[in-house]
C-alpha cells in the first residue's frame, strides 16, 4: 500500500504545476519524507557541457549553485554514464565518491531516462551504512519514473512555447493582412 501511496503522491506532483522547479522540489520532499533521506537531489544533464548540473536539493551542506558533474565522474555521473542505478552502501569504501554532505554514510544515484536517454539524475544520501535495501532501490527507481516524465513534459512545453512564439513574431504583417481579409465588411482600410 505504500509503494501505490508514494507513486501517487509523485503523479500528484508531476501534475500539479507546469513548473519545473516547483515539481521537482515536491519530488524531492516526497523522497525525504517517505525513504527518510536527509539528503536529496535532482541533477539535469547539460547536453552541450556533457555534465550534470544541480537543477533542485535538499539538505546538502554546500551551496549547489555551479555544482556540475561530468558524465563518467563520482556516482551520479556514473549512474548517467552507465544508465543504470548506482548503489554505494559505504561511501567511505567507494573512490568515487564526491562529497557533499559530511554525514552522508551511503548513496544511492539513480539515472532519470526518458526512452534511451539520461535527462538527469535521482541522488539518494542517508547518513546509515547500507540503508537502501532492494525493494527500496526498486521503489526509488520507479519513483524517478515521475522525475523524468516532469522533466520531459516540461522542456517540451516549454520548447513547444518558445517555437509558438517564435511563429508568431515571424507572422505579424501577415496575421494582420488575414485578420482585414476576413474582417473587410466590418474593419476599415484604414484599421489595418
Amino acid at each position: 500500500m505504500q509503494k501505490i501511496a508514494i507513486l501517487y503522491d509523485a503523479s500528484q506532483a508531476v501534475l500539479s504545476t507546469f513548473e519545473l522547479d516547483e515539481v521537482l522540489q515536491q519530488i524531492l520532499i516526497i523522497a525525504r519524507d517517505y525513504f527518510h533521506l536527509p539528503n536529496v537531489s535532482i541533477l539535469l544533464l547539460d547536453k552541450e557541457t556533457n555534465e550534470l548540473y544541480v537543477r533542485s536539493q535538499i539538505g546538502w551542506d554546500q551551496k549547489s549553485d555551479g555544482v556540475r558533474v561530468p558524465i563518467g565522474t563520482g556516482l551520479i555521473g556514473t549512474a548517467a554514464k552507465e544508465k543504470r542505478p548506482v548503489y554505494v552502501p559505504d561511501v567511505t569504501k567507494d573512490p568515487r565518491y564526491l562529497p557533499c554532505s559530511k554525514k552522508t554514510a551511503s548513496e544511492l544515484a539513480i539515472p532519470l531516462m526518458v526512452r534511451d536517454e539520461v535527462v538527469g539524475v535521482l541522488d539518494c544520501q542517508s547518513e546509515n551504512v547500507d540503508h537502501f535495501d532492494s525493494e527500496t532501490i526498486d521503489l526509488l527507481t520507479l519513483f524517478s519514473t515521475q522525475a523524468s516524465m516532469a522533466c520531459r513534459t516540461r522542456v517540451c512545453t516549454r520548447s513547444n512555447v518558445a517555437a509558438l512564439r517564435n511563429w508568431r513574431r515571424s507572422m505579424p504583417s501577415r496575421s494582420r493582412r488575414l485578420r482585414c481579409s476576413t474582417r473587410k465588411s466590418c474593419c476599415p482600410r484604414s484599421a489595418c
